[in-house]
């Protein structure tokens, strides 16, 4: 096979998926996904300084969008000289340079799709990241079955998101897969938005439904809400958005939601409890109670159900973020990315003190805390303006996608919901998936 620049910016590109689905490893405390992108970055400059071109954006307003948030950041970085919570695990420098180049990365992969769509197909694209999506999610399932059944897990070497440890086995906690990520939901928030595309493929070849049931299987197993209810809704919202504007029925999207909610169904005989640690187990929070149920639709669903039925008082982050933001306000021009959180983690800590005694305990003591929302960290971190601009380019974008009648579409957009929902309590910060999902759209034009 003759490896040519298009097919090698798509090796480096599914190799950067990989190394971000190994969340939880790092080198001499560098995360291993950064190494991904690093090399997916240098791949890139080498074939501009060789004199590629890169295809100019269909919507060039996601450019200039991306510079808007990097000169706000860099301007309040140069004027700004804010300290980081004790124990954040990188200097001022490092941690505002991070920010910067995951947006640098979020251009960058949209260009390069936008050359790889000039000499592959969807269907062949596809298929290079679903290896990845197979990789990671088996990979996840090795890890789960060795507590099932007593084989050594992966050792991890990237500390947790919520302190210096993975806080897999807790006493009196049910299992769930985190896989070769910090925390399990993060693998559903990776995981979820491909599924769609194995059903795509599966249009063609049988062997894609089956091999769907991998990542199914995985999502399912980490009994996140946010992964359940994103793909499941995004699903149906596609049925009812493609018959309406296309007057078509997708079969293939019908199996979809009856095979994920099979797989969630059957999933309990995988169930595993670790061993209870006396008293300690006994909760009188009907919440507690069925998070930790052997019964994955009751730990996902009737959770859900108990925890609306509660308000949004139930979704603690969700609420104190509200009370944040009406606290401090909203800026007109953004405070750049990576200041707002610095900012949000000091009242973090002061909103989730208790007093005991004469002991002041912190929650999350010392930590950079994430937004769990990136429509809450576009907000704070480019301001109304920033915010709005991006409400339009999601507007633009979502216009071409839903009266597009090529056949991926569908898929596309089950895939773009799915992503876009799960953002609103879960991940912060624009992610590749998005820039795939962008780059996607972008390009169905090229596709029919």
């Amino acid at each position: 096979m003759r490896i040519t620049s298009s097919r090698l910016l798509l090796f480096s590109l599914t190799l950067l998926l990989f190394f971000e689905g190994l969340d939880a490893y790092s080198i001499f405390n560098i995360p291993i996904f950064w190494l991904g992108f690093a090399f997916f970055i240098f791949v890139f400059f080498v074939f501009t300084l060789r004199g590629v071109r890169w295809p100019r954006f269909d919507s060039i307003s996601i450019r200039n969008w991306i510079l808007y948030g990097v000169s706000i950041t860099i301007l309040n970085a140069i004027f700004n000289d804010l300290t980081l919570p004790v124990y954040a695990s990188t200097n001022f420098f490092q941690y505002i340079s991070l920010r910067l180049f995951r947006l640098v990365s979020f251009l960058f992969i949209i260009y390069t799709l936008n050359y790889i769509f000039k000499k592959f197909t969807y269907r062949e694209v596809i298929r290079y990241f679903l290896f990845a999506v197979l990789a990671i999610s088996t990979l996840s399932l090795i890890s789960y079955f060795s507590y099932i059944y007593g084989y050594s897990d992966f050792p991890r070497t990237r500390a947790g998101s919520g302190g210096w440890s993975q806080p897999i086995s807790r006493a009196c906690n049910i299992l769930r897969n985190y896989g070769t990520f910090r925390e399990p939901s993060f693998l559903a928030i990776w995981t979820a938005p491909f599924i769609p595309y194995f059903f795509y493929l599966g249009k063609d070849k049988k062997i894609w439904y089956l091999l769907s049931l991998v990542p199914i299987l995985s999502t399912v197993l980490s009994r996140s809400l946010t992964g359940f209810f994103a793909i499941l809704l995004a699903s149906f919202l596609g049925i009812v958005f493609t018959f309406f504007i296309h007057k078509k029925f997708q079969l293939s999207v019908v199996f979809l939601i009856i095979t994920f909610m099979l797989i969630a169904t059957l999933s309990p005989i995988f169930s595993y409890r670790f061993p209870s640690d006396g008293d300690i187990c006994e909760s009188d929070n009907l919440q507690d109670e069925l998070k930790n149920s052997e019964s994955i639709i009751d730990s996902t669903f009737l959770r859900f159900v108990e925890l609306t039925n509660q308000g949004l008082d139930a979704f603690t982050n969700t609420d104190f973020l509200i009370e944040y933001i009406n606290a401090n306000g909203i800026s007109i021009l953004g405070e750049g990315y990576g200041f707002s959180n610095i900012s949000f983690s000091y009242a973090a800590d002061e909103a989730s003190k208790q007093i005991d005694g004469n002991r002041i305990i912190y929650r999350n003591p010392g930590q950079v805390v994430s937004f769990n929302n990136l429509y809450a960290n576009i907000l704070m971190s480019t301001g109304l303006f920033g915010f709005l601009w991006f409400v339009l380019i999601l507007l633009n974008l979502f216009r071409k996608l839903l009266f597009n009648h090529s056949e991926i579409q569908p898929f596309l957009l089950i895939n773009v919901m799915t992503i876009l929902i799960m953002y609103s309590y879960q991940a912060e910060e624009i992610s590749s998936n998005l820039a795939i999902a962008f780059a996607f759209i972008l390009n169905l034009k090229n596709y029919e």
